[in-house]
């Protein structure tokens, strides 16, 4: 009867780790501010690649995602990491607080839900809904207007996608939805296999729209047709102009 072998503790995994296309920003007075790759990602931590970085094991420091400001992403602000480990190539760190790790499981599930591997190449789908007094919808996400939108999972259509995203965020389901008026191409930073491709599709809804109470948006908000929209602040300026061009034209 064979005895069974023990992993080196180098190979054993208290949780399993997932790879994820994802670049952060590090804040710490070693260093300042620096941008790096997160190489995967675990229940209590991540690694980061960052060589060369001369930070020592119990260091704490700040990471904060860095996410393109056209599609905006789920919430994720702040939070402290400590070092537990250092390798040519970068560091691992855990997670320090229980809040911190809860933040960042939405990268995990988004991660597990494009089933990223088959294709690397991520379609976001941003619905720009009007109603039948030509109003356009618009949502705040972090103090800035953009409009709502869902990741494409592989093996979805773009219309349950963008019904699965309507109903979950606001309580209604998808009437119409046409041929993408605007393309943008945003690359990944220093996560290359992070890039995207965001498609704004022209929607109709059914129902009377409402924050639900798991909604990723603070608040929504219907912009009147025939109106400039330059008061609000958006998220990013190509929106803006996106934003005029439906409402002035």
């Amino acid at each position: 009867m064979h005895q069974a072998h023990e992993l080196p503790p180098a190979d054993r995994r208290e949780h399993a780790r997932i790879e994820v296309p994802l670049e952060v920003e590090l804040d710490h007075p070693s260093i300042g501010r620096r941008r790096c790759r997160v190489r995967d990602v675990s229940e209590n931590g991540l690694f980061l690649e960052f060589p060369d970085h001369q930070l020592l094991a119990g260091a704490r420091l700040r990471v904060t995602p860095v996410a393109p400001s056209l599609i905006g992403h789920d919430h994720c602000p702040t939070v402290e990491i400590e070092v537990t480990r250092t390798a040519a190539d970068g560091i691992g760190t855990r997670f320090a607080s229980c809040t911190g790790a809860y933040l960042f499981s939405s990268f995990r599930q988004r991660r597990h839900s494009l089933a990223v591997g088959i294709d690397y190449f991520q379609v976001h789908l941003a619905a720009v809904i009007t109603d039948a007094d030509n109003r356009l919808l618009v949502v705040e996400d972090q103090g800035r207007w953009l409009f709502p939108g869902t990741f494409l999972v592989v093996g979805h259509t773009i219309e349950a996608s963008i019904n699965g995203m309507l109903e979950a965020e606001f309580g209604v389901e998808l009437a119409s939805v046409n041929s993408p008026i605007a393309t943008a191409t945003i690359d990944g930073g220093l996560a290359p296999e992070g890039a995207t491709l965001a498609l704004f599709h022209p929607c109709t809804i059914r129902g009377e729209a409402s924050l639900q109470t798991r909604s990723r948006y603070k608040r929504l908000r219907w912009l009147a047709a025939k109106k400039d929209p330059s008061d609000l602040v958006f998220a990013d300026p190509e929106l803006r102009c996106l934003a005029r061009q439906v409402l002035l034209p």
